[in-house]
């Protein structure tokens, strides 16, 4: 028999989505909130994705589309609880473009745990998130506690209020343990911690996302990857530094999204793992591609005028938001434009998860990214940027339901051809057999920012079909300047250094008998 209680959870929570519709279309009538946002109500980032779920390992909106949250971590409320704060909130929506809120409630350190009352400003942030049609994460930020079966009751019990109270809500996310650290793992503590609390919030929330903790301060996702909880809107979250923490990381989380896992980076910094050193831009730009070509969600460390790297404001800065870029710091510079590449206006992220995302007739979203058909997978053979070969290495997968003849389909890689010669192509190995890979290269009338010229991939009659669930092989080609010069593959759309093992690219498009199936265009 279906549960009650879960059914009337269900139509409370398309009824908030309706007020909250409402409420936005009386409070803008004839009021424009800035020249980032949007002309009409409605538009907000709850708005538009509304009820988030978990398919095939990917955040998805309430269409069942794939989409890219990014928004910013408050710090320790305890300590900086006077910038989280409705203006703060909306400044943040309006003018960095976020379209998450992180609201980081330490245990210990002076937390909830030695001041319960604390809670109340958690609540507020949810209540303004709410106002402002931004989702919300509750961090139960256990850190120097480092097991998170210590608090566990008090966990327990703090989740069972809060899912009580504002689970009806479809912008809420639960982020259950920050940080598990030091002699734990997750199949012995993690797991079954994160296990008794996410059931306590299902009994009242059945389909909010949750957020799990992993080893190692959040680091150790390929674990969880191996064993993950049964709850299907569950994500796992990796924590990273610029500073720190580098390509390993990355391949464990290409390791998880592999094994089908959904992944959430709800905390990051520019710094080190300190909070200090750097700021490391440039690594940080890596991880932020990273993150867009995969479409995984993050919330940057932190919303703070801290004496460190990793604080986003300068110190003094105004507790309501209103902030000129002279009082952000170089990381709050850096992380506002990360936001604002490839968002919407009036909340960052996108449907197609990605730093160019926008409108190419498809309503900015990644076709065949609902898997229901092609998808396109890639890595960089080569990951010297400047020398004289282009070397994108393709595997198409088929996830719907019908075969598809690979004579049907054509590959688009997108890139600047710096030599103004003639190219060459080849092949170095193709699964399907390198005669049966053809290429033409094809100059783009209006040249791109990352873009001038695509060279065009296509396969033989008679090459053969991919099976529902299957896939091409790889596909190795190789492009040449005609007078083998070098090429600058730092500007270019379609390439990425660190993407140095197979996963889903939408940096360069499939044609289906001529129709865009998958990947968005320059």
């Amino acid at each position: 028999m279906m549960n009650r209680q879960w059914v009337l959870s269900r139509i409370a929570k398309r009824v908030a989505v309706m007020l909250t519709a409402v409420l936005l279309l009386t409070l803008t009538n004839g009021f424009n909130w800035n020249t980032q946002t949007a002309e009409a109500a409605g538009t907000t980032p709850v708005e538009r994705y509304g009820q988030l779920s978990v398919k095939n390992g990917r955040l998805v909106d309430k269409t069942g589309k794939p989409v890219q949250l990014k928004g910013i971590s408050s710090h320790g409320v305890q300590w900086f609880g006077d910038l989280v704060n409705e203006d703060s909130m909306k400044w943040l929506r309006d003018d960095w473009g976020i379209s998450v809120f992180r609201v980081a409630l330490y245990t210990e350190e002076d937390g909830y745990i030695a001041n319960p009352s604390l809670k109340n400003k958690v609540k507020e942030a949810i209540e303004a998130a709410q106002k402002l049609g931004l989702y919300v994460i509750i961090d139960w930020h256990i850190l120097s506690d480092g097991d998170p079966n210590i608090h566990k009751n008090e966990a327990k019990a703090f989740f069972n209020e809060f899912a009580t109270q504002y689970g009806h809500l479809p912008n809420v996310i639960y982020e259950l343990a920050n940080e598990p650290n030091g002699n734990v793992n997750w199949n012995n503590q993690i797991r079954p911690y994160a296990l008794e609390v996410s059931q306590v919030i299902r009994a009242k929330d059945p389909d909010n996302i949750i957020i799990a903790g992993t080893g190692t301060w959040s680091q150790d996702v390929h674990d969880a990857a191996d064993n993950p909880l049964p709850d299907k809107n569950t994500l796992y979250t990796v924590h990273f530094y610029a500073g720190t923490h580098g390509q390993y990381l990355r391949d464990r989380v290409d390791y998880a999204l592999n094994k089908g896992v959904g992944i959430f980076a709800t905390e990051w910094g520019t710094s080190d793992a300190s909070g200090n050193g750097g700021p490391f831009l440039n690594e940080a730009k890596v991880w932020t591609d990273f993150l867009a070509s995969r479409g995984i969600s993050w919330a940057n460390w932190s919303l703070a005028d801290k004496n460190e790297t990793s604080a986003a404001l300068l110190s003094g800065a105004n507790r309501k938001g209103g902030w000129p870029d002279s009082q952000l710091s170089a990381s709050g510079k850096f992380v506002k434009q990360a936001i604002l590449e490839g968002s919407s206006t009036n909340g960052g992220g996108g449907n197609n998860g990605g730093d160019n995302g926008g409108d190419n007739g498809n309503g900015g979203n990644t076709p065949g990214a609902d898997d229901q058909g092609i998808v396109l997978q890639y890595r960089s053979g080569d990951t010297n940027a400047k020398d004289n070969v282009i070397r994108p290495e393709f595997n198409i997968k088929n996830t719907g339901k019908t075969a598809v003849k690979l004579s049907d389909l054509k590959i688009r890689y997108y890139y600047t051809d710096e030599s103004k010669q003639g190219q060459q192509f080849f092949v170095d190995w193709a699964k399907v057999g390198n005669e049966k890979v053809k290429a033409t290269f094809v100059t783009l009338p209006e040249p791109k920012a990352k873009a001038d010229k695509y060279v065009e991939i296509s396969f033989a009659d008679g090459t053969g079909t991919i099976q529902p669930g299957g896939e091409s092989g790889e596909i190795q080609p190789r492009i040449h300047a005609a007078n083998w010069s070098h090429f600058d593959e730092t500007n270019d759309y379609s390439y990425s250094a660190s993407q140095t093992a197979f996963a889903n690219w939408d940096r360069a498009t499939v044609y289906q008998q001529g129709k865009l199936a998958w990947g968005i265009e320059p």
